[in-house]
C-alpha cells in the first residue's frame, strides 16, 4: 500500500511540474538593476575651512572632527571622509548651555543612537588604529579625546598637507600626508613617520572608514520637552560597495534584518608565514576567492556620484573590509582599507607543539599610498561614469598609465581556445609510487590534429605532468622526461610541428608547492614567523594521494626554478604556463627575524617574470596585479564570487579592467556543469 501511495505522489508531482511554466529565480550571481536615485542635497559647510580649489573640486577641512569635505563641481555632490557626527555628551552640554530656544535648536544636532563614543570617533576620523594590550583589543581614532591631531600645509605647496596625530595614551605618533588631486585624495603614511613606544602594541591602520557610508539611526531633539528621545532612521543613501571578490561583487546598501559578518578581502591572499599557526589543513569546503587587485569603490545613487580607491604602496598588507548594516550592531553600511602592521601568532618551542601566543617584535616595514578618485554622471562627457563600470575604467586607466597594462591592437579572427592536457600523475603502489600515464605526446598530437580538422585553429595549450615524477614528486626545475609520455626530442617535434600551424603549446608547472619527497626543505622552503617550516595538510581533501603534507618554496628559489625551465624550454617553445607563484605571496623568517618580506617576494617574482616575458609568452594562472605587466594570457579568471550571503550582485569588474590588454580565459568548462548563464558570463 505504501508503494502505491508513493507512486501516486510521484505522478502528481510530474503532472504538476508539466503544467507549470519555467520560472527563472534570481540569485546573488546576477547583476541587478541600478539602485534608486540619491538625494543630491548639499550639506552645510559652515563649520569647515576652505583648503584648496581645482577646476573640478573644492576641498574643506573640519579641525574638531578631522574630516575632509570634497565638493564635486560637476554635480554639486559633497563627499565627507567621516560621518560628521558629534559626541553625545558634548551635544547635550551645548544644548544645556544655550540661553534661548533658538540657540538650543542650533546646538541640538541629532545624537547617534547605535554608536558609543569610541565609534563616533572612528566614524569621523581620517585614520583609526588597532592596538592590543595583552589579549584586549582596542580602537583609537584621530578625533577622539586624549588624541592630539593637527593638519598643516607642507611648506612650498598649495595642495599637500600633513596630519600629525599623537595617540598620547599609548605614546604613538603617526603622520599622514594628504595630497589634494584634481578631483581626488591621496594618502601616504611612511613607515619612518610611525614613531613612539606605542609601536609595540600597534597592529593595524584604517583610512577614512566612513567615507561613503550609508545609514544611521539618531535621537532627535524635541523643543516641546527640551530633551532628546524621538529615535528615527537617518536618510540612507541608496547605492553599493564594489569589492574585488572573484570577478567583482556588489554589496548593496540595505536595511538588514539580521546581523552579518563583515567581508574581509585579504588582497593577494593570506601570507601563510604570518598566519596564527604554522600548520594549516585543507578541507573540502569551498574556498573563498582572494582579491587579485587592491581596489574597491562606493557608488551613491544611479550614475550620480561614486569613488574608486586603490593602493599604490602597501597593497601586500591590505585588507578590504566591508561591513553590512547591523554588523557590530551599527546601523551603517561602510567599506574601508585596513593595513596590517603586526600579527599575533602561536610560538611553538618544542616538537610536542607546546607554545604560547605572542606578537612580532617589529612592525612590518612598508609605506602606505592610497588614492581615491571621485566620479560623476553617466560618462557622456568622456569621464568614467559613477558606477562599477566607471570604477573599472578609472582603475584600468591608472594601470595603463603606470605601465602595468598595455593596450593591444584590435584582434581579428576566431576567438582563441585554451586546451590543457594532463599527461600523468603519481599514485601509491605496493612498493613506493607509480607514475600513471594518461596522455602521451602522440595522443596530444592526435587530439590537436582532430580539433584543427574541425576548423578550430586559434589554439593554445598547456602540458601538465610532463616530468618524470609528475607534479607531485618532480622538483619544479627537473628536466627529466618520462619515456612512456615522450622523449625530449618528441616534445620538441610536437612543439615545432604545431607552431608552424599557429598553435602555441607550453610546458605547465606549479612552482610554489613542495613536499619532502620532492626536495629537501633546507634552504628551499619558506619558514613561518615562529621559525618552523610552513605546513599544509591535504589528507582530508585527497585521502588517497601519494603525498598529503606540503610546504611552500621560498619565492627567490621558486623564481630560480622558473628561470631554469625557461632556459631549457626557450629553444623550442613559444610560451610557459605558470601556476602557484602567480597568486601565492608569502614571506619567510628565521631566528634573527624576517629574511624575506612580502615586498621582496613580489620584487623577486616581478624581476623573473619581466625578464622571461622578453623571451617567452607567459600564461599565468589567476595572477595578482603585480604580475600583469608580464602576463600574456590570464588563465582561470573567476567568473563569479565567493557568494557570501550579504553579497547582492556579481559583476565582471576584473574583465572590464583587463579588457583589450591580454587574453583572459575562464575556469575549465569540463570540470563542472555549466548553465546557459555560466556560458554567457564567459
Amino acid at each position: 500500500m505504501r508503494k502505491i501511495i508513493v507512486f501516486l505522489l510521484l505522478l502528481l508531482l510530474l503532472f504538476s511540474a508539466a503544467g507549470m511554466e519555467e520560472v527563472y529565480v534570481p540569485t546573488q550571481r546576477d547583476t541587478k538593476p541600478a539602485p534608486a536615485l540619491a538625494k543630491m542635497e548639499q550639506p552645510s559647510l559652515d563649520a569647515y575651512t576652505l583648503l584648496y580649489e581645482t577646476n573640478s573640486a573644492v576641498y574643506y577641512w573640519r579641525e574638531d572632527r578631522d574630516i575632509l569635505a570634497v565638493l564635486d563641481k560637476a554635480n554639486g555632490y559633497v563627499w565627507k571622509t567621516g560621518a560628521d557626527i558629534g559626541f553625545s555628551k558634548q551635544i547635550k552640554d551645548a544644548v544645556k548651555q544655550a540661553k534661548t530656544d533658538e540657540e538650543k535648536l542650533i546646538a541640538a544636532e541629532p545624537i547617534e543612537k547605535s554608536m558609543n563614543a569610541t565609534y563616533i570617533g572612528v566614524a569621523n576620523s581620517l585614520i583609526t588604529i588597532e592596538y592590543r594590550d595583552g589579549k584586549i583589543f582596542y580602537l583609537g581614532s584621530a578625533a577622539e579625546k586624549n588624541v592630539d591631531s593637527t593638519l598643516q600645509a607642507v611648506p612650498g605647496t598649495d595642495n599637500q598637507f600633513v596630519l600629525a596625530v599623537d595617540f598620547k595614551e599609548i605614546d604613538l605618533q603617526i603622520k599622514v600626508y594628504v595630497t589634494l588631486l584634481e578631483k581626488g585624495l591621496q594618502y601616504e603614511v611612511p613607515i619612518a613617520d610611525i614613531t613612539g613606544s606605542g609601536k609595540s602594541v600597534f597592529t593595524a591602520l584604517w583610512i577614512t572608514p566612513f567615507l561613503g557610508a550609508s545609514g544611521g539611526e539618531a535621537e532627535f531633539y524635541d523643543p516641546a520637552t527640551g530633551d532628546y528621545g524621538d529615535t528615527r532612521a537617518k536618510y540612507a543613501v541608496p547605492g553599493y560597495a564594489l569589492v574585488p571578490d572573484g570577478s567583482g561583487t556588489l554589496i548593496r546598501f540595505q536595511d538588514n534584518t539580521v546581523p552579518f559578518m563583515e567581508y574581509i578581502g585579504d588582497v593577494f591572499g593570506p601570507d601563510l608565514s604570518t598566519e596564527t599557526y604554522f600548520s594549516t589543513r585543507e578541507t573540502d569546503a569551498l574556498a573563498t576567492k582572494n582579491p587579485t587587485m587592491p581596489v574597491f569603490g562606493i557608488a551613491h545613487g544611479n550614475q550620480q556620484a561614486a569613488f574608486v580607491a586603490y593602493a599604490e604602496q602597501g597593497a601586500e598588507y591590505l585588507d578590504i573590509i566591508m561591513r553590512p548594516e547591523e554588523n557590530l550592531r551599527l546601523k551603517y553600511n561602510f567599506c574601508y582599507p585596513r593595513f596590517e602592521y603586526n600579527v599575533e601568532f602561536y610560538k611553538v618551542y618544542n616538537r610536542k607543539g607546546s607554545g604560547y601566543f605572542t606578537k612580532a617584535e617589529d612592525l612590518f616595514q612598508y609605506d602606505v599610498k592610497m588614492t581615491y578618485l571621485f566620479l560623476h554622471g553617466d560618462g557622456s562627457d568622456g569621464s568614467p561614469s559613477a558606477d562599477y563600470s566607471g570604477m573599472a575604467q578609472a582603475y584600468r586607466n591608472h594601470l595603463i598609465e603606470k605601465g602595468v597594462l598595455t593596450k593591444l591592437p584590435n584582434q581579428e579572427g576566431d576567438l582563441p581556445l585554451r586546451l590543457d592536457f594532463i599527461l600523468s600523475d603519481m599514485k601509491k603502489s605496493l612498493i613506493g609510487h607509480e607514475q600513471v600515464i594518461t596522455t602521451t605526446v602522440g595522443d596530444v598530437r592526435e587530439i590537436l590534429d582532430e580539433v584543427i580538422n574541425l576548423g578550430i585553429t586559434n589554439i593554445n595549450a598547456g602540458l601538465i605532468g610532463w616530468q618524470a615524477g609528475a607534479e607531485t614528486l618532480a622538483r619544479p626545475d627537473s628536466w627529466r622526461f618520462h619515456s612512456k609520455i615522450g622523449r625530449e626530442q618528441d616534445f620538441k617535434e610536437l612543439f615545432e610541428h604545431f607552431a608552424a600551424q599557429g598553435v602555441d603549446i607550453s610546458l605547465a608547472r606549479e612552482y610554489a608547492t613542495i613536499n619532502p619527497r620532492m626536495t629537501a626543505y633546507l634552504g628551499t622552503a619558506a619558514k613561518h614567523i615562529n621559525t618552523w617550516y610552513n605546513s599544509n595538510n591535504r589528507e582530508e581533501l585527497f585521502p588517497a594521494a601519494p603525498v598529503t603534507d606540503f610546504a611552500f618554496a621560498l619565492p627567490t628559489v621558486a623564481a630560480d626554478w622558473l628561470r631554469e625551465i625557461a632556459r631549457r624550454a626557450a629553444p623550442f617553445s613559444q610560451s610557459l604556463t605558470i601556476s602557484g607563484i602567480s597568486n601565492l605571496l608569502l614571506s619567510s623568517y628565521d631566528r634573527q627575524g624576517v629574511t624575506l618580506t612580502l615586498g621582496q617576494s613580489m620584487a623577486a617574482y616581478r624581476e623573473a617574470m619581466q625578464t622571461l616575458s622578453e623571451q617567452l609568452r607567459l600564461n599565468l594562472e589567476a595572477p595578482n596585479v603585480y604580475m600583469w605587466q608580464a602576463t600574456t594570457r590570464f588563465l582561470q579568471a573567476p567568473v563569479g564570487s565567493s557568494q557570501y550571503v550579504f553579497e547582492t550582485d556579481e559583476v565582471p569588474f576584473l574583465q572590464m579592467v583587463l579588457r583589450g590588454t591580454m587574453e583572459v580565459y575562464g575556469p575549465y568548462s569540463n570540470f563542472s556543469f555549466y548553465t546557459q548563464e555560466d556560458i554567457l558570463r564567459m
